[in-house]
């Protein structure tokens, strides 16, 4: 598989760096990545060829390769998109070189108006994001007003979100729960949880019902308030609770972390804003059913 082009200067230039920024409208930091600063320093004269690698000259464009699980339609309108996204796969690529997102199944679908909007940030339309781990429920924008409007005010035009969960034994503590979370470990990537407010800690909300339990396993339904990163695993696991699969916060071994988003309601109407208009997006029965792996597992 091609990875890089080769150009040829037409024309004397001043150095690499230079002429690259020219040529591609590219930064000095995007640069760096992909060149030392030996090679950035470096004379370009006429008729040189260089290789340039492709996920330079195609920075914030989508790999029309699609590598990865099979990805659902649930819904769609004039101005969102709704899918069901499989565990073990990523929302957005991070560079072009990715393939295993959801917007690579776009590109392959030809699904574009997601695509062109927000294109200066590899998100696009996405609304929010779930773990690459996570399954379920993700909506986006095919219009700029749209995403502005529901991203613009996220908060409030998000009312309600609900993920299904499996956790480790008989579940015993339902009810309405806040807590305080700060990344802490390399880069952040777990969440601290503290049971009072004070140094960085954000606080994060959710409320929880046990729907089902058997097997040393319980079900539950997770009413998220906040959208912090981690947030459900993180303070299920210091409920004492973590779910199936998250060795990460000290879940057992599974074939996958049994975490779905379930259902997201959104409202548009400032007038009526307790209106139930989850139908609005995609009917609750394709929720469920593509929710069979994690039901299944009890």
């Amino acid at each position: 598989m091609v990875e890089h082009v080769e150009v040829c200067w037409l024309r004397d230039g001043t150095t690499l760096k230079d002429s690259l920024k020219e040529l591609l409208g590219s930064s000095g930091q995007l640069i760096k990545k992909f060149f030392s600063s030996k090679e950035q320093s470096s004379p370009v004269r006429a008729r040189d060829v260089v290789r340039l690698p492709l996920a330079l000259v195609n920075h914030m464009e989508i790999n029309p390769c699609f590598e990865g699980p099979t990805v659902k339609v649930l819904a769609e309108t004039e101005d969102y998109l709704v899918l069901h996204k499989p565990p073990f796969l990523h929302c957005h690529p991070l560079s072009y070189s990715d393939k295993d997102t959801l917007l690579n199944f776009l590109v392959v679908e030809n699904r574009w108006a997601p695509l062109l909007v927000n294109r200066e940030n590899y998100d696009r339309g996405l609304l929010f994001r779930l773990d690459y781990e996570t399954s379920g429920v993700v909506v986006l924008a095919k219009t700029i007003a749209f995403q502005r409007t529901i991203r613009g005010q996220f908060e409030t035009a998000m009312k309600r979100k609900f993920y299904w969960a499996i956790v480790e034994g008989d579940f015993a503590q339902e009810g309405h729960w806040t807590h305080y979370l700060r990344p802490t470990g390399q880069k952040g990537l777990k969440q601290r949880v503290s049971d009072a407010p004070g140094g960085e800690g954000v606080e994060g909300t959710l409320s929880v019902l046990k729907v089902s339990s058997r097997q040393g396993k319980s079900l539950v339904l997770v009413k998220l308030k906040t959208g912090l990163r981690h947030q459900i695993r993180a303070q299920l696991a210091h409920l004492g609770f973590p779910i199936l699969g998250d060795e990460l916060y000290g879940g057992s071994q599974a074939e996958r972390l049994f975490l779905h988003a379930l259902r997201y309601e959104f409202s548009q109407t400032a007038e009526d804003a307790d209106a139930e208009l989850f139908g609005v997006f995609f009917d609750l029965n394709s929720a469920l059913q593509v929710s069979h792996d994690m039901l299944g597992r009890l």
